[in-house]
């Protein structure tokens, strides 16, 4: 959806969609679905610039980093930023385009160097930022056995095998000196 920001009089431009989007991927995390995504909001002149308010719900289903089940999360965010139409948003340097870094203030603005506003962009750097590095299909996911990858969720491990890492056994010979109680003692 693409706005004129400069077609914005004393009312404020509003929306209100539902928008299906495809599967998303963020740092190496996919979402294998997307619920249609509401999203709606307002854009309304400030003095030269425009504040945009909008607000967008869903649901999204990832792979559990656990125990690889499906990870089912409901996201509400609001979302505020001060846009300001400038003449040149980058500067420029011998007609090269140089980095500017921003600062805490610039973490709420949106600069454009035209009065045609896309929404898209947004909206998808947003569910982006909802994607979670590290889904969960429950706070108390237990995941799966090592040995025989078994999901302990559902049915307790029948391998058996309880082999003591190598990189522990100093740990645990220690352990096994220590005194069984308050009052015992170690044996030496």
């Amino acid at each position: 959806m693409r706005i004129r920001l400069d077609q914005i009089g004393d009312q404020p431009y509003t929306w209100n969609q539902t928008l299906e989007i495809p599967a998303l991927e963020q740092e190496g995390q996919v979402l294998s679905r997307l619920s249609p995504v509401v999203w709606r909001g307002e854009i309304r002149r400030v003095v030269s610039d425009f504040l945009l308010h909008a607000h967008l719900s869903y649901e999204q289903t990832s792979t559990c980093s656990r125990c690889l089940g499906p990870a089912v999360s409901s996201v509400e965010e609001t979302l505020e930023l001060l846009i300001k139409i400038e003449e040149e948003a980058v500067e420029k340097e011998d007609d090269e385009e140089v980095e500017i870094e921003l600062t805490q203030d610039d973490m709420g603005l949106l600069s454009l160097t035209s009065a045609e506003f896309d929404v898209e962009p947004l909206l998808i750097e947003q569910l982006q930022l909802n994607i979670p590095m590290r889904p969960l299909c429950r706070p108390d996911c237990r995941g799966l056995c090592p040995q025989c990858g078994t999901d302990l969720n559902q049915a307790a491990c029948e391998c058996g095998r309880r082999e003591v890492d190598p990189r522990w056994a100093g740990l645990a010979a220690l352990k096994n000196r220590l005194p069984d109680g308050p009052g015992g003692t170690a044996d030496d």
